[in-house]
C-alpha cells in the first residue's frame, strides 16, 4: 500500500513543472511583441517628423488675376406667374385660350354656364345695375342741385312771411291812419259776418247735402275768421297785443331761420359735389358686385402667355369658401417676356456687386451655348445662417430665346473684378498670426525666413500679394499650417464656403 501512494506523488509534481514551463514561454512570448509594438510606434513617430520637417515650396506667380463668382446655380424664373382659381360653383361653359397663347391683362379666358351659377353671383348682376345708377346720380348731381335749390328759396320765402307776421304787430309802427283803416275793416268784416249769418238763417232748415246750405254754412265760417283776424289786428293797435300770438310768431321765425341754413348748407354742399369718400363708398359697392360677377370667369390679371389649362368643357365646379381645398386649379399665365435668377453671395463681396454688371448663364438643359444677363438687383438686407451673412442678386437674361423656359437650373459667372497684372500664391501658403499675415519665404542659402505680407483679393484657392516683400517667381513654403497642425487647414476656407459652391474672393 505504502508503495502505490509514493509513485501518485511524484506524477503530481510532474505535472506542476510542465505548467510553469509553459507560463515563461507565453510571458517570453509577450514581452518579445510588447517591446516590438514599442520599437514600431518609434519609428512611426520619427518617419512622422522627418515627413513633416520635408518642404514643400512653389513660386509666386504673375499674370491675369480675376475675383469671379462660378459655378452658382439658380433657378429660371419669369417676371410674374399666377395660378388662377374658380370663386364660385358652375359648371364651365367655355375655354376661351389654350397653353402657349398670348393674353392681355383683364381678358376673360373662361366662362362658368350662367344658368349653374349660384343665386348670389346671379343676383350680383341686377344689384350693380343698381349701385351703378346710384353712383352716377352722385356724380352726376344736377337733379340734387335743382332739388336743395327749390328747397332753399321754400325757406326763404318761409322766412320771410314769417317775419311779414311778426313785424305787424310791432306798435311803434302804429298810426293814426292805420288806426282808421284797422278800425273800419274789422267793421266791414263784422257787416259780412252777419250778412252770412242772415244767408244761413234762410237756409238752415233745408237738408244737409244741398249746395245752397253747404255754401251758406261755409260762408258763415270764412267771414268770421277774416272779421277775427281784422278785430284782433284792430285791438293790437289799440295795444292789446295777444302774448301767446307773439310768442308763436317769434318761435316761427326761428324755426324758419334754421330751416333756411339747413337749406344753403346743402344747396353748397351739392353744388360742391360728392366728396371722395362719398364716392369710394359708393365705388366700393360696384366694386364687390362686379368681384361677384367675375368670379364665375378666369381673368388675366396681367398680361403674359398660358402655360396651363387643367379646366375642361363641362367641368363641374363645387366651390366651398370654408373648406381648406377651396382652391380649384383652372390656368396659369405667366410673363415670359423677362426671364430672372436668384442667387445668394457672402456680405464680403456685395459692397463690390453692382446692378448692371454682366453676368454669363449656361444651362444644362442647352448645351453650348452661354447667354447673357445682368444684375438686376442687389438686396439692401442680409438673411444669417449661423455665422454666415448672405445676400440676395437678382439677374436678368437680356438674350432668352424660346429655348429658355422657366424652371430651368442656370449656372451663372460674375466677375466682380480683374487685375492685369498681379502677383498671388496659394491660400495654403498664407501663415495667420494675430490677425496678420506670412509666407515664408526661401532664402538664397536655402533657409525659410519669415516674411510678412499684405494681401488683396481672395478668388477661388489664391490670394493676391500687394506688398513688395516677395516677387514673382520667389519661391515660398506651400503647405505653412500643415507642420503646425498635423492636416491640411485653410485659413480661408470659410471664404469660399460662404458662397455655396463658388468661387470666393475677397479685398483686404
Amino acid at each position: 500500500m505504502d508503495h502505490k501512494i509514493e509513485v501518485q506523488k511524484k506524477s503530481v509534481w510532474g505535472t506542476i513543472l510542465i505548467i510553469l514551463l509553459i507560463i515563461l514561454i507565453i510571458a517570453a512570448v509577450g514581452f518579445f511583441m510588447v517591446v516590438r509594438l514599442n520599437l514600431m510606434q518609434q519609428l512611426t513617430r520619427v518617419e512622422s517628423v522627418a515627413s513633416s520637417l520635408a518642404v514643400t515650396t512653389t513660386r509666386v506667380k504673375e499674370g491675369v488675376y480675376e475675383l469671379k463668382l462660378d459655378n452658382i446655380t439658380g433657378t429660371v424664373r419669369s417676371g410674374q406667374s399666377v395660378d388662377l382659381n374658380w370663386q364660385t360653383s358652375g359648371t364651365v361653359s367655355e375655354i376661351l385660350v389654350n397653353v402657349g397663347d398670348k393674353v392681355e391683362k383683364d381678358q376673360v379666358l373662361a366662362y362658368l354656364d350662367e344658368t349653374t351659377l349660384d343665386l348670389d353671383v346671379i343676383s350680383a348682376n341686377l344689384d350693380i345695375l343698381d349701385a351703378q345708377e346710384d353712383y352716377d346720380k352722385l356724380v352726376n348731381n344736377t337733379d340734387k342741385i335743382a332739388s336743395a335749390l327749390s328747397t332753399m328759396v321754400k325757406a326763404e320765402k318761409t322766412l320771410e312771411d314769417a317775419q311779414k307776421s311778426l313785424d305787424s304787430m310791432d306798435i311803434s309802427r302804429v298810426t293814426d291812419v292805420n288806426l282808421v283803416i284797422a278800425r273800419d275793416t274789422a267793421a266791414l268784416a263784422q257787416v259780412k259776418y252777419e250778412k252770412a249769418l242772415q244767408k244761413f238763417e234762410a237756409v238752415r232748415d233745408a237738408p244737409l247735402d244741398s249746395e245752397g246750405r253747404k255754401k251758406a254754412l261755409g260762408d258763415v265760417g270764412g267771414y268770421r275768421s277774416v272779421r277775427d283776424n281784422t278785430l284782433a289786428h284792430y285791438n293790437w293797435y289799440l295795444g292789446e297785443i295777444d302774448q301767446l300770438e307773439l310768442q308763436t310768431r317769434e318761435a316761427a321765425v326761428e324755426l324758419a331761420k334754421a330751416q333756411l341754413e339747413e337749406a344753403q348748407y346743402q344747396y353748397n354742399k351739392a353744388l360742391k359735389g360728392p366728396t371722395d369718400a362719398e364716392k369710394m363708398q359708393a365705388q366700393a359697392k360696384i366694386d364687390a358686385y362686379q368681384k361677384k360677377i367675375d368670379s364665375s370667369k378666369i381673368i388675366a390679371p396681367f398680361s403674359g402667355t398660358v402655360t396651363q389649362i387643367d379646366a375642361r368643357v363641362g367641368d363641374v365646379i363645387t366651390y366651398d369658401s370654408s373648406s381648406a381645398a377651396r382652391n380649384i386649379f383652372a390656368i396659369r399665365i405667366d410673363d415670359v417676356s423677362a426671364f430672372y435668377m436668384d442667387f445668394t453671395v457672402s456680405e464680403l463681396y456685395i459692397n463690390s456687386i453692382q446692378e448692371g454688371m454682366p453676368v454669363k448663364v449656361s444651362f444644362a438643359a442647352i448645351p453650348n451655348k452661354v447667354y447673357n444677363g445682368v444684375v438686376y438687383k442687389v438686396s439692401d438686407v442680409g438673411t444669417q445662417s449661423g455665422w454666415n451673412i448672405s445676400f440676395k442678386i437678382t439677374v436678368i437674361l437680356t438674350d432668352a430665346d424660346e429655348n429658355v423656359k422657366s424652371g430651368m437650373t442656370a449656372d451663372l459667372t460674375l466677375e466682380i473684378e480683374r487685375i492685369e497684372d498681379a502677383k498671388y500664391v496659394p491660400q495654403t501658403s498664407i501663415l495667420v498670426k494675430d490677425d496678420k499675415y506670412f509666407v515664408n519665404l526661401k532664402k538664397a542659402n536655402g533657409e525659410m525666413e519669415e516674411t510678412p505680407v499684405e494681401i488683396g483679393l481672395i478668388s477661388g484657392t489664391n490670394v493676391q500679394i500687394i506688398s513688395d516683400a516677395v516677387n514673382g517667381g520667389d519661391e515660398i513654403e506651400l503647405d505653412v499650417n500643415k507642420k503646425d497642425t498635423g492636416s491640411e487647414f485653410n485659413p480661408f476656407a470659410m471664404f469660399g464656403a460662404m458662397m455655396g459652391g463658388g468661387s470666393s474672393g475677397r479685398r483686404r
